[in-house]
């Protein structure tokens, strides 16, 4: 039998894991990145981004997952692959704008 106090959970916050998922390296620079120019192939979005080719399929493939970036392979001789935001992704970087506004007024 375990006497050992228990630690109290924090509470939990709705925004948690979508900062969560924000706050990864790189995810920020790839959604601007799709908000600038898009579609995109790969190449052209690491290179935007300067991170290296694992880190950026890592992050392609989890904002894909998540329904945020759409992926469309192009059946052409070599094959193209370009990446754009899904309409979800685009609801998602609207709320820049405020927070972009709310960081120039209090910075």
């Amino acid at each position: 039998m375990s006497t050992a106090p228990q630690r109290a959970k924090p509470p939990h916050c709705d925004y948690e894991g979508t900062f969560r998922l924000l706050g990864q390296k790189h995810v920020l620079t790839i959604l601007w990145s799709l908000v600038q120019k898009s579609p995109q192939r790969f190449n052209e979005l690491q290179k935007s981004v300067g991170a290296n080719t694992a880190t950026v399929t890592d992050r392609l493939r989890r904002l894909e997952g998540l329904g945020l970036v759409e992926r469309a392979v192009i059946r052409v001789v070599p094959r193209r692959v370009e990446y754009r935001l899904s309409p979800m992704g685009r609801d998602l970087v609207r709320i820049f704008r405020p927070i972009t506004r709310w960081r120039e007024k209090y910075s």
